[in-house]
């Protein structure tokens, strides 16, 4: 029997993390879903643990690391489902959550990308969906996190959005971390995009995709996680430079050369404001 729902995981050593998350998916038997793990050239017995201890999940090993974008693509060509949930290892999903995404994707036929609400290890609300950048949503999101009283006015404006957490409402792009899509709109939009990106903005590049196949994008505050963050064992300054090359890889590929190139110069000037 077909499952109604495929969730993908990509690990790299994050041992830990994966078998708690994994976990955390066998309290949702009421959801038909087929579980696959992309363990993404581990060390730390990932591959093992999830061989041993979660025996009912797919597991893919890779015989080379891969970027997070083309490991998701290998996930989702072993699959089968009509939607499917790209989810990080370092996530804990809360009961309730898948069943209710189902229910709002089966309401919502114009949608075909889909966002959880995240919570971080204090519950607090992760800002995890906003607007494409540009050079203006750049700019408001970085004011607005030195001038909070004006964030209820223009935070619909920025590229994070910093309020709206408590409601479901239409956006431009949700985060990987956690990230439903319809299996026609992942088709249409081409797949992620594991040439450009290695890691981060490829979910981004992947909402605009979707709408540009003429599909919405959906946040919904009922479906429900925890989401720890940054638990991959990437050191900060690696993650800071491949974040500013995925961020110009978008500009560049979405935008042009132009805008591009004056990306990272703003970005710069940013940063000498902020000291």
């Amino acid at each position: 029997m077909t499952p109604e729902l495929s969730i993908i995981i990509v690990s790299h050593n994050a041992r830990h993390w994966l078998g708690q998350c994994l976990g955390s998916l066998r309290a949702h038997a009421e959801v038909a879903a087929e579980i696959i793990v992309v363990e993404n050239c581990s060390d730390d017995g990932s591959g093992e643990l999830v061989r041993t201890q979660f025996p009912e999940v797919k597991l893919i090993c890779n015989a080379q690391r891969q970027g997070f974008a083309a490991n998701n693509n290998t996930g989702a060509l072993a699959s089968s489902a009509p939607l499917l949930l790209f989810l990080n290892p370092d996530t804990e999903v809360l009961p309730g959550s898948l069943r209710a995404m189902l229910g709002v994707a089966a309401l919502h036929p114009e949608c075909g990308v889909f966002g959880s609400r995240l919570l971080d290890g204090e519950c607090g609300v992760e800002r995890s969906m906003g607007r494409f950048p540009t050079l203006v949503s750049i700019f408001l999101d970085r004011l607005l996190q030195y001038l909070p009283p004006l964030r209820p006015a223009l935070e619909r404006f920025s590229q994070r959005h910093f309020c709206g957490y408590e409601e479901q409402r239409e956006v431009d792009w949700v985060t990987g971390a956690c990230l439903w899509i319809r299996r026609e709109t992942l088709e249409k939009a081409g797949g992620w995009d594991g040439v450009n990106f290695f890691m981060y903005y490829e979910d981004v590049d992947l909402c605009y995709r979707a709408r540009q196949a003429g599909y919405k994008v959906r946040y919904v505050a009922q479906s429900e996680l925890f989401h720890y963050h940054n638990k991959a064992p990437v050191k900060p300054g690696q993650r800071k430079t491949w974040m500013r090359q995925s961020q110009s890889v978008f500009m560049r590929k979405h935008y042009g050369p132009l805008r591009g190139r004056l990306y990272p110069l703003l970005l710069r000037l940013f940063d000498r404001v902020s000291r």
